[in-house]
């Protein structure tokens, strides 16, 4: 196999590439150092043939920027981006571990594991949503599981939207794509959160059942299939998959957009009220099959304490039947111990029912795994029909028991009855307060927190949560929203980069896109400037974008000999440089007001933008006056020719024999060029 050339190569003399992780449709993921604050990055370099595109690369790197500032911890974290011999690249955090996809490979999970994943993709989401960004491309490829069992992370935001609008997917890519598109994507390209939430609804589906919901041949017929048929409920494959988690997936899987839930926080609201009333046996239900490799158990088990956080679950949690049953032993004297007659036919099978006689009596369970097997063979049958649950089955107990024995009044008017909490979260605090009071419940002392979604002075939650039954004089204590939490951007102009992070992460705020540009008056590595500025008040999740000095522009300097002082200026100018002082000399070999040298020369290094250059300009060849020699002996005329730097040539007339000069051609006083020949008439 060839080596990559980019390994072990520095880029922007700071990101030291070491391998290659992934190479996938739009670009090719590598293993870097960060040498500048020694840690192992991903540096996300975009395929070259989609660098000839503009369009392209402006979205990219603006869609980076907008990633960038999503602050959540299960969003992978952009931290720079630049261009590698004019290809854009990312810079991003580094997660060791696999994606979702391996994951599903090696079969489905159980109610709990699919249900805590889940949880995790859609915390990130909502962030995303509230800060009106949608992915567009959730799929298990994009959703990343640390090795060391924190919380998943989803990665690509935005940047899916940038590869369509330059090309529709290609075949090598939908395929593993189109499964979890929403069908107004498909149909009309819009888009809003609620298509993000029927990615993660597919996702849910595959992850208990171990297969995608529809299967053919090509992208387009799965597609078509998305378009035109409901998502199956899994209990077609998963028989004894709780009822709430069929509805569930169908909430989030709709295919009309304005049916389907809103938003990831709402999808998510619900996920954890189903959650809240599935019993252990129920989150342990799984489809048969694969129970997974051993690196698949290793990372379900790192990432199980993650999973509860995300659904809000916590040991020891009281089922609802358990509920049920000390309700019963509180509210009915020896209830643990009587045995309460059913006329049969009143209540489903569900392993014991009342016999006519007034006895209890076992059911034939074969009989009813028959009866079972019968039902699932119906390709539309839901087993809500066929048993019910335990709780049904004590809840109605209860009921007759309470009427049989006069005791309507204990719940009713006397000391059983209870009232539900009122539905306050999103009320304004006085209305809350008013609200719980009508109820005849006690407004407990409220808790205050900073919230990005509830406005202030209004309620975030309540405990108990609303439709909870509660005695008259109860206490309900409510948790109102302080607002958005605000921080002020710390002054970073003028510190170093790493310095100016470290104060923006100390800030409470998240760094930004970091922007390098050339600088005459700023230093090297500096911070120039900041957006939002210095001293502005911004919400936490706000990001912080700099721009870092380069330093000086280096230049090049130009050749100019032989230009005239106009034409060298001009050189000179585009070159990024000015012309400095002129002196002048003469030249045999430059015209005259022609450039005869520079200084520096030519390509000279070590300059940059806005530095002079000298220069010299020829003033022609030296003129000299041929002196005046007549009357001189032929060696003094030979002797003051030649001090004036000119070539005598002597001519005797007779022989010379009187030694005297008697002219000179050019005679004398006329201006010559040094070095001319003087012809000496000696007579």
């Amino acid at each position: 196999m060839t080596k990559d050339p980019l390994i072990g190569r520095l880029v922007d003399a700071r990101y030291e590439i070491v391998d290659r992780v992934a190479r996938g449709g739009m670009a090719t993921i590598y293993r870097a150092h960060d040498r500048r604050l020694d840690r192992m990055v991903a540096l996300k370099l975009m395929h070259p043939h989609l660098a000839d595109s503009p369009d392209f690369v402006a979205r990219f790197r603006r869609e980076a920027r907008a990633a960038a500032r999503l602050s959540n911890p299960g969003v992978v974290a952009v931290y720079d981006q630049g261009s590698l011999d004019g290809i854009a690249y990312l810079v991003m955090e580094l997660v060791e571990g696999p994606n979702l996809r391996d994951l599903i490979a090696s079969g489905p999970l159980t109610v709990r594991e699919a249900l805590g994943l889940t949880a995790q993709i859609l915390g990130p989401l909502g962030a995303a949503h509230r800060a009106g960004l949608v992915h567009r491309d959730v799929k298990p490829e994009n959703v990343l599981l640390p090795a060391d069992g924190s919380v998943a992370k989803v990665a690509d935001f935005g940047l899916a939207r940038a590869v369509t609008e330059v090309a529709q997917t290609t075949t090598g890519n939908v395929l593993g794509t189109v499964a979890y598109l929403a069908p107004e994507l498909i149909t009309t390209g819009s888009s809003a959160p609620c298509a993000d939430v029927f990615s993660v609804g597919v996702i849910l589906y595959e992850l208990l059942t171990g297969v995608q919901p529809f299967e053919a041949d090509t992208p387009i017929q799965i597609a078509f299939r998305n378009v035109h048929e409901d998502i199956p409920a899994p209990s077609l494959r998963v028989p004894d998959l709780p009822e709430s988690v069929d509805e569930l997936v169908a909430a989030m899987t709709r295919r009309d957009p304005h049916s389907r839930l809103d938003d990831a926080d709402t999808a998510l609201d619900r996920l954890r009220q189903i959650v809240s009333t599935l019993s252990e046996a129920e989150l342990a239900v799984k489809r048969g099959g694969a129970t997974g490799s051993v690196r698949t158990q290793e990372v379900l088990a790192a990432n199980a304490e993650a999973a509860r956080t995300a659904m809000l679950v916590t040991d020891g949690t009281e089922s609802d039947a358990d509920a049920a049953e000390a309700a019963a032993d509180a509210a009915t004297p020896g209830a643990g111990l009587r045995t309460v007659s059913l006329p049969i036919g009143s209540i489903a099978p569900d392993g014991a029912a009342g016999g006519r006689d007034g006895t209890t009596r076992a059911l034939d369970r074969s009989r009813l795994s028959r009866g079972a097997d019968t039902q699932n063979t119906q390709p539309v049958a839901r087993h809500s029909a066929r048993r019910p649950r335990r709780r049904a089955v004590i809840a109605a107990a209860l009921l007759l028991a309470a009427v049989g024995s006069g005791g309507a009044w204990y719940f009713t008017a006397g000391p059983g009855r209870t009232v539900p909490v009122p539905q306050i979260v999103g009320m304004s605090a006085q209305d809350a307060q008013d609200a719980v009071e009508a109820a005849g419940l006690v407004w407990g002392a409220p808790t205050r927190a900073y919230s990005d979604t509830v406005p202030a002075d209004s309620v975030i939650s309540c405990s108990p949560g609303a439709d909870t039954r509660l005695h008259p004089g109860q206490a309900v204590t409510p948790v109102i929203s302080r607002g958005i939490e605000q921080k002020v951007v710390p002054d970073v102009v003028g510190s170093t980069q790493e310095d100016a992070t470290s104060a923006i992460v100390d800030a409470g705020l998240t760094l930004g896109a970091v922007t390098k540009t050339y600088s005459d008056d700023v230093a090297s590595g500096m911070v120039i400037s900041c957006e939002p500025q210095s001293g502005s008040t911004v919400d936490h999740s706000s990001a912080v974008a700099i721009v870092v000095s380069l330093g000086r522009q280096p230049a090049t300097v130009p050749d100019v000999t032989g230009m005239s002082v106009e034409d060298a200026t001009t050189t000179l100018e585009a070159a990024g440089l000015t012309l400095g002082t002129q002196s002048e000399a003469y030249s045999d070999d430059v015209a005259s007001g022609m450039i005869i040298s520079s200084s520096p020369a030519s390509g000279a290094e070590g300059y940059h933008h806005g530095d002079a250059v000298d220069v010299v300009v020829s003033k022609g060849p030296e003129k000299v006056n041929v002196p005046d020699v007549v009357g001189m002996s032929e060696r003094e005329a030979v002797t003051a020719l030649e001090d004036a730097g000119l070539d005598p040539q002597v001519s005797r007339v007779m022989g010379g024999l009187f030694d005297t000069v008697h002219s000179t051609d050019p005679s004398a006083g006329q201006s010559v060029e040094k070095g001319s020949q003087v012809t000496v008439n000696v007579i």
